[in-house]
């Protein structure tokens, strides 16, 4: 019998896309690739860790996988145990020892899956690697070649808009918004800092993102703005802060970020969406200035 053998089991798909559960700790989320864009090692879309394909099985592939495997190799086994005892004890062998063998019909259990892949909103194709991939909320990162791009940043936007405009609380989900709004913006320029170097800010603060990237690579991200759109960024972000550490009190700190709104201070913070949509367009130019220094860094 073979000490060693190879057992393939193959994977259900939906549509041809494979499920994914990122495997770091805090992140854990689900996203779906195309089976003939899948690489050696993935990254997940979300937090833009590196794993290989087998350690972002989710847990329903590896029961299966567990299950066919077990049924493969038994299989296996009564197979190369049938023709062990065939050699042994058939024909010349079962006449000088007496014994005879008729081997019998070996049947493999199918095992199916009972599972399916879960559904996800949004199925993207990256310019610059072309993989076909499907995630679900706001994301940073192409699963094959990890790149952030432009094209992140719109479907993230995306995202935001939709759920704010499908909303049964339409000022929750606004509120909602404007965090949401900074997280697509800290994501992306965390997978760019990646790249520069080993420790970065947060990029909560549109002003320690400007000076970091003047350090790393002399560009000032936010000058090809025009004033409108730069009082949005800045109100989105401070908004954003108020709304998670002061109850959307505007505090003495706010007022010492937008002067503009200091007749407000004690005042709950004002939200809109025509703040937040100028907000966007205005961070959209900021992170294609991004993208453009970063090329020309090579």
């Amino acid at each position: 019998m073979r000490s060693t053998f190879q057992i393939q089991v193959s994977v259900p798909t939906d549509n041809g896309f494979l499920g994914h559960a990122c495997n770091a700790p805090g992140c854990g989320q689900y996203f779906k690739v195309h089976e003939n864009d899948r690489v050696d090692l993935m990254n997940c879309p979300y937090c833009g860790d590196q794993f290989t394909q087998s350690e972002l099985h989710t847990k329903e592939q590896s029961r299966h996988i567990r299950k066919a495997a077990k049924a493969e190799a038994l299989y296996t086994v009564e197979k190369e145990l049938q023709k062990m005892l065939k050699k042994t004890f058939g024909g010349a062998s079962a006449r000088r020892s007496g014994f005879s063998y008729k081997p019998g019909r070996i049947r493999k259990k199918p095992v199916h899956a009972n599972y399916f892949e879960r559904k996800v909103d949004t199925e993207l194709q990256c310019p610059a690697c072309n993989c076909q991939f499907q995630i679900y909320g706001l994301f940073g990162f192409c699963p094959a070649c990890g790149e952030s791009n432009l094209q992140v940043y719109d479907t993230n936007w995306a995202t935001i808009k939709r759920e704010v405009t499908e909303a049964d609380n339409p000022d929750r989900a606004l509120r909602h918004a404007y965090g949401d709004l900074v997280s697509a913006f800290e994501i992306f320029c965390a997978g760019k800092a990646k790249r520069l170097s080993s420790q970065s800010p947060s990029f909560q603060i549109l002003y320690d993102a400007r000076r970091y990237f003047k350090d790393e690579l002399a560009v000032d991200i936010i000058d090809e703005i025009d004033q409108r759109e730069l009082l949005a960024l800045r109100r989105l972000f401070q908004k954003r802060h108020v709304n998670i550490h002061a109850g959307g009190e505007i505090t003495e700190r706010y007022v010492r970020m937008i002067p503009e709104d200091k007749n407000l201070m004690g005042k709950k913070v004002e939200l809109c969406m025509e703040e937040l949509e100028t907000a966007a367009e205005g961070m959209r130019k900021v992170l294609l200035k991004l993208i453009h220094a970063m090329e020309r860094r090579g």
